[in-house]
């Protein structure tokens, strides 16, 4: 699926269709309730200019790995030129815990415990994010 903000028929993406895609997003984390909070995060990033689209392709894509459907339906809202590669792996993203899961769990016990701390790690991470 390529990028371009556009819907089937070349139509406008609609507002109907982003409430449907985050409702998707959330089902599919709903064991996981902070990789749905952190892709909030990541658009929040976004729409305060915080994060530039490269930076949220390349977070999104690390958020939604195993999960091509998501990142097919991800790239609908990108601009042309601009797609998330999907993994042709077919392996379910459910077999093992990784290495990124187990650093959400850390991110998150950061953030309840002091939210002081976790906002100063999202600027550092933003800023190192920019200046690739």
């Amino acid at each position: 699926m390529a990028g371009g903000g556009e819907g089937e028929g070349g139509s406008k993406l609609t507002k109907k269709y982003a409430e449907t895609y985050l409702k998707e997003v959330r089902e599919m984390f709903e064991d996981k309730k902070y990789k749905y909070d952190m892709f909030l995060e990541v658009m929040k990033d976004f729409s305060t200019q915080r994060a530039d689209i490269v930076c949220v392709m390349g977070r999104v894509k690390e958020l939604l790995k195993g999960h091509n459907n998501l990142i097919q339906g991800f790239n609908l809202f990108l601009p042309k030129g601009y797609e998330i590669s999907v993994d042709e792996e077919k392996a379910s993203p459910e077999e093992k815990i990784s290495e990124f899961d187990e650093a959400f769990d850390f991110i998150t016990l950061i953030k309840e415990r002091d939210e002081h701390v976790y906002t100063s790690f999202l600027d550092l991470v933003n800023k190192h994010w920019g200046s690739r």
